[in-house]
């Protein structure tokens, strides 16, 4: 039985990742690193939320004016750059970082929401860095996860209590997913109407099927009624070849 995932490993692995996507993101040279002081400086803060084998919240801030130093330099802008492009730059960052998270085999099963974007200060508890470069630009930024496992036990007692009937008509959304690629931020922040992003895959290959973020099943693409649907070819459990509709 693999050992369950700790918010420590998974607050390790997500301030890492935060650390290599700044690498990544071509402001002239790698930045130099360093560990920061605790803070109560504004910033904006980046929550995704945890679900699967754990359940819980991945926070990211960085500090206001060098988040905006760094934005307006990636975005190659001559003014500082509006808050709206700030958010959209960190944002894309955290995301990235969170696609290591859900790939790391240390932490197999943790399913990560999109990020969100608000002002706040550094959350207790957070490991904070910071970053400079050679120019002077520097950043102050930190992560934090806050993960409790999820208990394989309470879901058979919600079983077994009969509780669980209560919850099957409830309606949840599913969703197709036809790809998924990691691009460098700054390719990201430069996505306008128009643009193409190349998925990495065949048309051939099986979409994905997901309920609540959580995959459940792969399959093929077809016409049901007129509209595209999804003949299910993978599904946990060995179930029976389904055409379902897809919303």
């Amino acid at each position: 039985m693999a050992a369950p995932v700790t918010a420590s490993a998974a607050a390790n692995v997500f301030v890492q990742a935060l650390r290599d996507a700044w690498v990544s993101t071509a402001l002239g040279a790698p930045a130099s690193m360093s560990p920061g002081a605790p803070s109560d400086a504004a910033g904006w803060v980046v929550t995704a939320n945890v679900s699967g084998i754990a359940t819980g919240v991945l926070t990211a801030w960085f500090e206001r004016e060098g988040a905006r130093s760094c934005a307006t330099k990636l975005l190659a802008l001559e003014s500082p750059a509006a808050d709206d492009a700030v958010e959209r730059v960190f944002k894309s960052l955290v995301a990235q970082a969170i696609g290591v998270v859900e790939t790391n085999p240390g932490l197999a099963g943790i399913l990560v929401a999109e990020p969100v974007v608000q002002a706040g200060q550094a959350p207790r508890n957070a490991s904070l860095v910071d970053a400079s470069w050679a120019d002077g630009t520097g950043c102050r930024f930190g992560g934090l996860a806050e993960l409790s496992s999820a208990s394989a036990a309470d879901a058979a007692t919600l079983a077994v209590d009969g509780r669980l009937d209560a919850v099957m008509d409830v309606d949840l959304p599913l969703v197709v997913r036809f790809g998924r690629t990691v691009m460098p931020l700054r390719a990201v922040a430069d996505l306008s109407p128009g643009s193409v992003v190349d998925m990495g895959r065949s048309p051939d290959e099986p979409v994905e099927l997901l309920v609540g973020e959580r995959l459940i099943a792969r399959g093929e693409v077809v016409i049901v009624g007129g509209n595209y649907g999804v003949r299910i070819t993978e599904l946990t459990g060995g179930r029976r070849t389904t055409d379902l509709e897809a919303r």
